[in-house]
C-alpha cells in the first residue's frame, strides 16, 4: 500500500496535531527502504558540486583578479555573494515545488541549474573582451546560484520523507557536512589547479565536468517511499497548513526564530569566513596554498563534528544541551582567532580553525532538527528553508560588511572584531530557548497508543 504526498488537507487549527484523534490504527507497518541512502549519496555529491561552484574562484582572488581584468577583490567577491543574494527568492521557490510537486523534482531542477550555470562559467574562456567574460561568468554564477537551494534545502524534508526517527538527525546532517566537504575539496584542489592566470580556464572546466557527473544520477531518485517511515511522516497530510499559514505559525514561534537567527548568523559566519580566509591571512605571510590548508582543517574538523554531533542527538534526544554549550564556544574561538593571526603563528591558527569547525559544524544537525522539533506540524521543507535563506541573507550581509571593514593596508583586523561581537551574543539566545520536542512528542504519543 502507498501513501500519498500530494493535495495535502489543509487544517484550519494549527495545534490540532496535540489532541488525541491523532492516536489512531494505521494500515500498514512503518518501514525503510535500503533504496533512501541511493538518493541521499546523490544529494551529498551534489551539494559537494555546489560548494565548488559557490568557492569557483573564492580560494584563487588574486589569479581571477587577474583573468577577469583587475577588477579589484570586493568585485572578486560578488561571486560568493551572488549565491547569497539569489536565495532571498530561490529558496522560497524551492520549498514550494517540494511542497506542491515532489522532492525529486526539486533536485533534479538544481541539478540542471548547476549544470548549466557551470558550462556557461566555463565558456566565458573563450570571450576576450573584458566586460562581456566578465558578464557571462557572472551570469553562469547565477543560475548555478539559483539552483543551489534545491540542493541544499532537500536534505531535512527527504530525511522526514525516507527516514525513521533514530536516524533523521543524521541524514539531515549530510546536505550540511557534504556542503562542507566540498567547500574543504575547493579550498585545496583550486588552489593546486589554478596556480596563474592562464590556469583559471583548467579550474572552471574541471568544476563543470563535476557538476554534470554529479548532475546525472539524480534523474533516478525514486519519488517516494511505498509506506511511510514514521507516524510523523504518515500523519503529514493530515496535519498540513497551508504555505501563508505555516510562514505565520513560523514567524510568531519565538522558538524557532531563535533557532533561525542562531543557525542564519553562525552559517553567514561561516561562509563568510570561509570565503575571506586567503584575504584575511595573506597579510601575514600565509600563501594561498597555506591559506588553503587553513580552510580544508576548518571543513574537515567540521565534518567531525557534525557526524559524532548527528549521531549523538539521534540516540539521545538531547538537542538543546548541544546547542546552549556549543555556541559560547564558538563565540570564544573566533576572539581567539583574531589575538592568534596577528601574531601571524601559521600552527595557532591551525589550532584555532580547527575547533572552530569542529563546534560551528556540529550546531548544523542540531539546529536543523530544532527547527522541525520546535515548529512541528509545520512541513520540514519550509521550516529548514528558512534557516538556510537566513543564513544566506546574513552571511551576505557579513561578507559585505567584512569586506567593507578591511584596513587600509589590506589586513582585516576590524572585520574579525565584527565577527566576535556578532557570534557571542547568540549564547544569550539560545540560553532562553525552552520549546520541547513536538515531533518526537508526536511520535512517542502514537507509538504508545499502538503498543
Amino acid at each position: 500500500m502507498e501513501y500519498s504526498q500530494h493535495q495535502p488537507h489543509k487544517i484550519d487549527d494549527p495545534k490540532s496535531w496535540q489532541g488525541d484523534e491523532d492516536l489512531e490504527e494505521f494500515s500498514f507497518i512503518f518501514k525503510t527502504y535500503k533504496i533512501r541512502f541511493f538518493g541521499l549519496a546523490v544529494i551529498g555529491f551534489s551539494n559537494i558540486a555546489s560548494s565548488l561552484n559557490w568557492l569557483s574562484v573564492a580560494p584563487v582572488p588574486d589569479q581571477a583578479d587577474a583573468f577577469f581584468n583587475n577588477i579589484g577583490l570586493s568585485a572578486i567577491n560578488w561571486f560568493s555573494n551572488v549565491f547569497m543574494l539569489t536565495y532571498l527568492f530561490a529558496g522560497p521557490l524551492s520549498s514550494w515545488v517540494y511542497e506542491n510537486w515532489s522532492i525529486k523534482l526539486g533536485i533534479i531542477i538544481g541539478g540542471v541549474l548547476q549544470t548549466i550555470g557551470a558550462w556557461l562559467r566555463y565558456f566565458s574562456v573563450f570571450i576576450h573582451n573584458p566586460t562581456g567574460r566578465l558578464a557571462l561568468a557572472i551570469i553562469g554564477q547565477t543560475v548555478c546560484a539559483i539552483g543551489q537551494p534545491f540542493i541544499l534545502n532537500v536534505c531535512t524534508p527527504y530525511a522526514a520523507l525516507w527516514f525513521s526517527a533514530d536516524g533523521r538527525g543524521t541524514a539531515s546532517m549530510v546536505g550540511g557536512i557534504t556542503n562542507s566537504i566540498g567547500m574543504a575539496i575547493a579550498s585545496l584542489i583550486i588552489p593546486a589547479i589554478v596556480t596563474d592566470v592562464d590556469s583559471m580556464n583548467l579550474g572552471f572546466l574541471i568544476i563543470a565536468c563535476i557538476t554534470t557527473a554529479c548532475a546525472i544520477p539524480v534523474f533516478f531518485i525514486p519519488k517516494k517511499p511505498k509506506t511511510p517511515p514514521s507516524y510523523s511522516a504518515s500523519s503529514k497530510n493530515k496535519f498540513a497548513l497551508s504555505f501563508r499559514q505555516s510562514l505565520w505559525e513560523l514567524f510568531t514561534n519565538w522558538n524557532f526564530l531563535i533557532i533561525m537567527v542562531a543557525f542564519g548568523i553562525l552559517c553567514g559566519l561561516a561562509s563568510a569566513f570561509t570565503s575571506l580566509l586567503t584575504q584575511i591571512v595573506n597579510p601575514y605571510g600565509i600563501n594561498n596554498d597555506d591559506a588553503g590548508y587553513l580552510g580544508a582543517a576548518f571543513i574537515v574538523a567540521g565534518l567531525v563534528g557534525a557526524v559524532v554531533t548527528g549521531v549523538f542527538i539521534d540516540k539521545t534526544g538531547r538537542h538543546k544541551i548541544v546547542i546552549k554549550i556549543y555556541v559560547p564556544i564558538v563565540g570564544a574561538l573566533y576572539l581567539a582567532f583574531y589575538f592568534v593571526v596577528k601574531t601571524g603563528n601559521y600552527n595557532a591558527m591551525m589550532a584555532v580553525c580547527v575547533l572552530l569547525g569542529f563546534f560551528t559544524f556540529s550546531l548544523l544537525p542540531v539546529s536543523l532538527e530544532l527547527s522541525v522539533e520546535s515548529s512541528y506540524p509545520i512541513s520540514e521543507a519550509i521550516s529548514s528553508s528558512m534557516l538556510w535563506i537566513c543564513s544566506q541573507v546574513l552571511g551576505l550581509i557579513i561578507l559585505a560588511v567584512m569586506d567593507a571593514l578591511r584596513d587600509a593596508d589590506g589586513k582585516m583586523t576590524r572585520s574579525l572584531i565584527f565577527t566576535t561581537c556578532i557570534a557571542f551574543p547568540l549564547s544569550i539566545l539560545t540560553t532562553i530557548y525552552n520549546s520541547p520536542n513536538k515531533r518526537l512528542e508526536f511520535e512517542e504519543r502514537n507509538r504508545a497508543a499502538q503498543s
